[in-house]
This record gives structure tokens, sequence and C-alpha cells, in this order.
């Protein structure tokens, strides 16, 4: 244990230390806070545009399917012009919007891609139609839960 004088002399020099590491690590403490503070509202309005984009998506493919259906094909019709070129805009929204070096970024634009051929095209049947709707669903939650833990947790 240090002796009273030994304190008495190492104090200047300690409370040197700490405002230079005060001065030093202040400034990076500061600028980290900061940009988790301004990096989450970001994240979590890039989560709401991109649950609302797919959302008018779905809900436009489904639309356009049971509007078009016709003994037993889909589409057999012309497709509405004005909504496919909605879906088609979202479609280009979403492809600017996903991370294309993020595994499940790259199959939610396989689904929708898919999605938006079979709306265009027209598939056989419905049991064709439903489960790409499914999957474009699943793997949307998938990524907003996750982008919703990061956003959570302030990870940036």
């Amino acid at each position: 244990m240090p002796s009273v004088e030994t304190l008495i002399k190492i104090t200047p020099f300690m409370s040197v230390l700490v405002a230079l590491a005060a001065v030093i690590l202040g400034p990076f403490l500061s600028m980290w806070v900061a940009r988790r503070q301004i990096v989450a509202p970001i994240r979590q309005k890039w989560i709401d545009e991109l649950r609302d984009l797919i959302t008018e998506f779905l809900s436009t493919a489904q639309i356009l399917v049971v509007v078009n259906q016709s003994n037993g094909i889909l589409n057999q019709d012309d497709v509405d012009k004005e909504a496919y070129k909605n879906m088609l805009s979202i479609e280009r929204k979403l492809t600017l919007m996903l991370n294309p070096n993020e595994q499940l970024h790259i199959q939610l634009m396989d689904h929708i891609r898919d999605l938006l051929d079979k709306t265009e095209h027209g598939t056989p049947n419905l049991l064709e139609f439903g489960p790409v709707v499914i999957k474009v669903t699943e793997t949307a939650q998938e990524i907003l839960k996750e982008e919703w833990v990061r956003v959570k947790k302030g990870k940036i």
C-alpha cells in the first residue's frame, strides 16, 4: 500500500493523465454517441419504408391475381397496366433499398421478381402464386426483425 507522501507526489501526474485521457477520448465518445443518435432514426425510417413498399407490392399483386382470375388461369386477360407499372416501380425502389451483399436481401428480391413475373405472365393456379407471397412475407419479416434488433441495440 503506497504511503500518503507517495500519493501526494503522484496526484498531479494522475490529474494530468486523467485530463489527457478526457481530451483524447472525449471527442471519440461524443462522436460515437452522436452517430448512434443520427443513424437510429434513419434506420427506423428505412424499416418503415421497406414495410410500406412490400405491403403495397403484395396487396397490388394479390388484387391483380384475384381480379384477373378466370377459369382457373391467372392473368388470362391483359394485366392492369397501371397496377403493373406501380408494382414495377416498387420493385425498382426495393432493388435500390436492399443490400445486394446480404443473403436475405437477395432472397427477398428473387421472391419479389418471381411474384412480379407470375403477376404479369400468369400462373396456372393459385397454388403456385400463394407460396411465393408467403416467401416474400416471411423473408421480409426476417429482414425487418434483423433491422429492428439493430435499431433497438443501437448497432450501426
